[in-house]
């Protein structure tokens, strides 16, 4: 037995602050500060603010185009109707994901088809793809979630193989690879978040990146203003929609983007920082038989969005993985389960008389959104029964990695305590 646990009425294990995020200096105060000043609070074209960080972020990134937007959630409803998507049609989509790129799918006006992920995976299964394709299917979303890097050369194979567009999700993902390209640029558009918890921030916002112009023209169509419409848009076949587009009103705020331009010079180094806390803390937990990590394919690296592992409850000693979490919480940790909730069972994806208040459901072309019983999706079931997701600094924090290693270490020390405690009803 080890030191008492902090569950049991022990001192806690991590005594060193956890530094506050998002991490804001003086470059992201100056950059706001400056398009105040500047009037230019609103931008209904591709004025100052806006330019640069497209042209900022395509530089970054690797592609023709970037075009920046009000949020992760507008860049995939705009990549949905980029890609071709439209009223009756059908997208794949994992089902462990967040919420927001599934509503996404009825904001286009299609169905999502909720699909498994691939075995001991956080990604959409390509078999899956194989399975679920109809003559309806328009598009595939794959989400590199919790920024584990999606298998994207199964994915990107049964697409081909099924002449499909893909649409990654990398608002968890921010500067990480897949196979030595970064993700956002593997499929056809790449979708991306800057809500203030992500790996790098706007406070609020999104973009979207392609190599493709009819994409990037057409991406535009649902949210952007007149004014930006019948500036970009040149193609013939879009052409018809420079009048008013969508009018979702999309487009993303000034200080947003300058905001975005000041975080993007950070990011390699919020990246770095983390990799060397992950590598530092799974150093120290590396003999501890119930715990393991997300495989990557050569040459990848992680984004960074909560940090997930896989834990085993029959190697530890059959304790629950929640009641391993509470303890490891009593001590100090920020370590949580299964992550979010599984989506497909919320009322409003059961309930066609709830969905149907918000959204159009059903298609005379016989398309229909079909709720998902629980336990048919094995894989997802599996990953959300032993998933652990770790928080990690933004900045290198070797000594609090060291007290979190041995918060878990002293838990470990502790299973069969862990596996007895009951909590006292209040």
């Amino acid at each position: 037995m080890g030191e008492q646990l902090a569950l049991l009425g022990g001192e806690k294990t991590v005594r060193l602050p956890w530094p506050a995020y998002p991490m804001i200096n003086h470059e992201e105060v100056s950059a706001a500060v400056r398009v105040v000043m500047s009037g230019a609070l609103s931008d209904c074209g591709r004025g100052e603010f806006i330019a640069a960080m497209e042209d900022d972020f395509s530089a970054y990134f690797g592609t023709k185009y970037a075009l920046g937007l009000g949020s992760g959630t507008a860049s995939i409803h705009s990549a949905l109707f980029a890609v071709g998507v439209k009223p009756g049609s059908e997208v794949l989509i994992a089902n462990h994901n967040w919420i927001s790129p599934i509503m996404a799918v009825f904001q286009a006006g299609a169905v999502p088809v909720l699909c498994d992920v691939a075995p001991r995976s956080f990604s959409i299964d390509p078999a899956e793809i194989r399975r679920k394709v109809t003559q309806h299917t328009r598009a595939i979303i794959a989400t590199h979630l919790w920024g584990i890097p999606a298998e994207m050369d199964g994915i990107m194979a049964a697409a081909r193989e099924l002449n499909l567009p893909v649409i990654e999700d990398v608002s968890h993902a921010h500067g990480g690879k897949y196979k030595d390209r970064y993700l956002g640029t593997i499929g056809d558009i790449g979708c991306f978040s800057l809500q203030g918890s992500k790996a790098m921030i706007a406070g609020e916002g999104g973009f979207l990146l392609t190599n493709e112009e009819r994409y990037f023209q057409r991406a535009m169509v649902p949210g952007l203003h007149p004014s930006r419409l019948g500036e970009g848009i040149i193609m013939e076949e879009v052409k018809p929609f420079a009048a008013a587009g969508g009018m979702y009103m999309y487009r993303m705020p000034t200080i947003a983007a300058a905001i975005a331009c000041a975080q993007l010079k950070k990011l390699s180094a919020f990246n770095a920082a983390r990799q060397a806390n992950f590598e530092r803390l799974t150093a120290q937990l590396s003999d501890l038989p119930f715990l393991s990590w997300p495989a990557l394919a050569e040459g990848s690296v992680h984004g960074w969005y909560g940090t997930p592992g896989f834990y085993d409850e029959t190697r530890a000693h059959g304790v629950p993985r929640d009641k391993f979490v509470q303890a490891c919480q009593a001590e100090g940790m920020p370590l949580s389960g299964e992550g979010y909730t599984d989506y497909s069972q919320l009322p409003t994806l059961q309930d066609m008389s709830l969905l149907g208040q918000m959204f159009s459901y059903s298609y005379p072309n016989g398309v229909a959104f079909a709720p998902i019983k629980q336990g048919t999706l094995p894989n997802n079931d599996e990953i959300r029964r032993t998933m652990l997701l770790f928080a990690l600094p933004a900045v290198e924090l070797p000594q609090l990695m060291d007290q979190c290693a041995a918060a878990m270490r002293k838990v470990a020390a502790n299973l069969d305590a862990v596996a007895a405690y009951e909590p006292v009803a209040v």
